[in-house]
């Protein structure tokens, strides 16, 4: 994300950074599919890796309001 974004609810320029999904053995960044997945027996969720989208979360360092944002890369 490039340009400042403010926030919704107070107009201060909000903070760059995501929320962590907890794997087994570390941890990984979310992200977003289009989509209802379907589910298998050995690897929980079918999806179509290609289409995954990494999703930043937009912190407000004043109010703490959290915006979540799933880009693709340009």
């Amino acid at each position: 994300m490039k340009q400042a974004i403010e926030c919704l609810r107070c107009r201060t320029p909000m903070e760059p950074g995501l929320i962590l999904d907890a794997t087994y053995g570390g941890s990984l960044q979310e992200q977003w599919v289009s989509g209802t997945p379907d589910t298998t027996f050995w690897q929980g969720l079918k999806i179509d890796k290609q289409e995954l989208i990494p999703v930043t979360t937009m912190r407000c360092p004043t109010c703490g309001a959290l915006e979540s944002y799933a880009r693709r890369a340009v």
